[in-house]
């Protein structure tokens, strides 16, 4: 009994959490605003563009927005699985732990809203930057491919991101003051959510 009481109060933290920064796509985090195109968009130091001394001025630019236009796609994209994971773990507390089931239904709503959010940019970003763009992978195919594989892989390869998440955006997004405010702000809401999926919990 001990045990399970100890998972309730877990889950029921998370809930907690949850609620606390839970934020809306367009009245937190869009607010009717475009992309700023003069602006860089992924920072320096996960572009690494300053190690391509071919590129120079706008070109610079125009390489850190692509890439990070490509780094928005990937997260959308593994959103896709993580959110059908979490899903799919909740159904061994259909029955059960009401509390579990709300922590885990919360955590694959912020995912799905995870996925829109991303979607959203890539038709802001796709109406004005430069024509010609077009992501290699499709989200179903990747999810499909993961989803084959053990719960407990597919469980360490999302811990994996959730914290990798976090550390971009703390080491790097975070602290560079000439990105594009929109492609920060993206991130930084995104974080505030990632970042409690990530907290360990005592089973």
């Amino acid at each position: 009994m001990q045990s399970s009481s100890v998972s309730t109060d877990s889950y029921a933290k998370v809930i907690a959490n949850s609620k606390r920064v839970r934020w809306d796509i367009e009245d937190d985090v869009l607010r009717g605003r475009r992309f700023d195109l003069a602006r860089p968009f992924l920072p320096g130091s996960l572009s690494l563009v300053d190690e391509l001394p071919m590129l120079r001025g706008d070109d610079r630019r125009l390489f850190s927005q692509i890439q990070g236009r490509s780094y928005a796609y990937i997260f959308g994209l593994v959103e896709r699985f993580i959110g059908a994971k979490v899903l799919e773990i909740s159904r061994t507390h259909w029955l059960g732990d009401q509390v579990a089931l709300e922590a885990l239904v919360r955590m694959a709503d912020e995912e799905i809203k995870h996925q829109e959010l991303f979607r959203r940019l890539e038709t802001l970003m796709a109406a004005d930057m430069p024509p010609g763009y077009r992501p290699a992978a499709q989200p179903n195919a990747v999810a499909a491919a993961v989803l084959g594989k053990s719960t407990w892989a597919v469980l360490a390869l999302t811990l994996h991101i959730e914290l990798f998440t976090q550390a971009h955006y703390r080491a790097s997004i975070a602290a560079e003051a000439d990105i594009c405010e929109l492609w920060r702000d993206v991130f930084l809401f995104h974080w505030k959510e990632e970042s409690q999926h990530a907290v360990p919990t005592r089973a």
